[in-house]
């Protein structure tokens, strides 16, 4: 029996989009600042969208990635809610970079709490064809 290929370069975002969205504004209202660090997420942006992302790191386990994503967000649903209320779309973006029949494997509780943040979430694959130089949050643009 062979074990599946799992997906690379997992990333987990809080992904937000709004035509004429001002990303300062997004990061003010969810107090939350940009940056890069070593331990938690990095806020990115382009026309019309903005993005608070845990990225997977060398020995990170999918699930770690999802949890510390919910973690870091689960204390600001309420300013989350308020940004939906002013016409913002806000979903968890899961993308990563995938070979033929790989799977992306998420134990019950990583799903359980990304369920309990009442979002909608999508999934982008990205395939090791594709130029690896492109954002994975590139597809916010549109």
């Amino acid at each position: 029996m062979t074990v599946p290929e799992k997906w690379n370069s997992l990333t987990v975002s809080l992904a937000i989009t709004k035509q004429g969205l001002n990303a300062a504004s997004v990061s003010e209202a969810l107090g939350v600042h940009g940056g890069p660090s070593e331990d938690g997420p990095v806020v990115h942006s382009g026309p019309h969208w903005w993005s608070y992302t845990c990225e997977e790191r060398p020995g990170d386990d999918h699930n770690e990635v999802v949890t510390a994503l919910v973690d870091h967000v689960r204390n600001r649903l309420e300013k989350v809610e308020a940004l939906r209320m002013t016409g913002h779309f806000v979903e968890v973006a899961v993308a990563g970079t995938v070979e033929t029949n790989a799977e992306l494997c998420l134990s019950p509780r990583a799903l359980g709490a990304l369920a309990s943040l009442a979002l909608p979430v999508s999934f982008t694959s990205l395939t090791s064809q594709q130029d690896q130089e492109e954002d994975p949050l590139s597809w916010l643009d549109g």
